[in-house]
């Protein structure tokens, strides 16, 4: 008797779950419109490739990131410079700006037909109320690279 049933508790926790595709999917609906944040350092980054805008969203946004709560990222070219518009590679981490909490990698997905791409992430908690982050970007083109970075502040829960 024990066997079936626990069998039939294990089916239906499974049966429970959405996969990954479809929690990233629906926490992507939830969230608002991704903006610039209050303690941000800069909103938008002139260089060699391109101009480009950085933006963050969260279900609870005001002003600062916090921490323990998923957020996106939200990178968007917005004037080329370069006769090869087209990113060939976009990579990302974040790390504490004054204290070493490590590297977080941010994985950026290409948006179809534009030139947006999304990230999500999420950030430890910190025994200070507020901390300074810093978001390191590296993109590239055909023939540049330009790395770059933007601070920005969480907020403990």
């Amino acid at each position: 008797m024990f066997k079936p049933l626990s069998l039939i508790v294990i089916l239906l926790f499974i049966s429970a779950c959405k996969p990954v595709v479809e929690q990233d999917s629906a926490l992507q609906k939830e969230m608002p419109l991704p903006q610039c944040i209050k303690s941000q350092s800069q909103c938008e980054i002139s260089t060699e490739i391109a101009d480009f805008s950085v933006k963050f969203s969260q279900l609870e946004l005001t002003g600062n990131i916090k921490s323990e709560l998923p957020f996106i990222i939200e990178l968007s070219q917005v004037v080329s410079k370069v006769t090869e518009p087209q990113l060939t590679k976009l990579s990302a981490y974040l790390e504490g700006k004054d204290m070493f909490m490590g590297k977080v990698p941010v994985f950026f997905e290409k948006g179809e037909g534009d030139n947006k791409f999304t990230g999500n992430s999420l950030l430890a908690n910190c025994t200070e109320e507020q901390m300074v982050w810093r978001l390191w970007l590296t993109v590239e083109s055909i023939e540049h690279t330009q790395t770059f970075f933007v601070d920005f502040t969480s907020q403990r829960l």
